[in-house]
C-alpha cells in the first residue's frame, strides 16, 4: 500500500528544499509550486484566456505571464485573487490526483506531494501523513525576500492569508523546524521520516 504524505509550511519555511532533498534520494515528489510555475512559464491557451478575461492583459508578454504584477494585482482585489486561486487550486489538483495514482499503480511504498496551502485548502483527507515545516516568521522573510520574487508589501499580505503555526501543530502529525542551518534542517527531517522511510 502507497504512503501519501503530504508536505506543508508557510512560504519560506523550507518545503522546497525538504522535496528537492527526498527528490535526489529517489522518492517520488509532486510540487504544487512547481506546476504553478509552469503553468505561468508555458502558459496553455485557456490560462492566457483566463488572464485576459480577468483583465490583466499588461501581465502577458511573448505569451509568458509576469508574476509579480499579477501577484500586486490580486492581492489587492478579493474577488480576483478568489477567482485565481480558483482556477489554479483545480490545474494544480488534477496534476497531483494523476501523481497519486501512477505512484499507487505502480506500487511505490512512500509518495510525497509539496502542498504549500494543504491546511487552509482543507485537504487533510488526501494524505495519510500530513508533515509540517515550522520557521520563525522573520527567517521566512528573510529567505524570501533574498530570492527577491516578492515585495516586503506582498509578503505581508501572504503572511495574512496563511494559517497560524498554531493551527499548524494541531492538525499536523510530523513538525520539524527549520531555524538554524540547512544540514540541521536536512538532519531533523531525516530523523523524523525515519520510521517511515524504511
Amino acid at each position: 500500500m502507497t504512503k501519501i504524505i503530504g508536505i506543508t509550511g508557510g512560504i519560506g519555511s523550507g518545503k522546497s528544499t525538504l522535496s528537492n532533498f527526498l527528490e535526489k534520494n529517489g522518492y517520488p515528489v509532486h510540487d504544487s509550486d512547481k506546476v504553478v510555475s509552469m503553468m505561468y512559464k508555458k502558459p496553455n491557451k485557456n490560462f492566457l484566456e483566463f488572464i485576459k478575461k480577468n483583465g490583466l492583459n499588461e501581465a502577458i508578454k511573448k505569451n509568458k505571464i509576469n508574476k509579480k504584477i499579477v501577484a500586486n494585482r490580486i492581492f489587492n482585489d478579493k474577488k480576483l485573487k478568489k477567482s485565481f486561486e480558483k482556477y489554479i487550486h483545480k490545474e494544480v489538483g488534477l496534476q497531483r490526483e494523476c501523481f497519486i495514482s501512477k505512484n499507487i499503480q505502480i506500487k511505490k511504498k512512500t509518495i510525497f506531494l509539496d502542498v504549500p496551502l494543504l491546511l487552509e485548502n482543507r485537504l487533510d483527507k488526501q494524505f495519510d501523513i500530513i508533515l509540517c515545516i515550522l520557521s520563525k516568521k522573520t527567517n521566512r522573510e528573510q529567505r524570501i525576500l533574498k530570492k527577491k520574487k516578492f515585495s516586503k508589501e506582498i509578503l505581508g499580505k501572504i503572511f495574512k492569508n496563511q494559517t497560524t503555526d498554531k493551527q499548524r501543530r494541531a492538525r499536523s502529525n510530523i513538525i520539524i523546524y527549520n531555524n538554524k542551518t540547512k544540514k540541521d534542517f536536512i538532519y531533523s527531517a531525516q530523523k523524523a521520516l525515519m520510521a517511515f522511510l524504511k
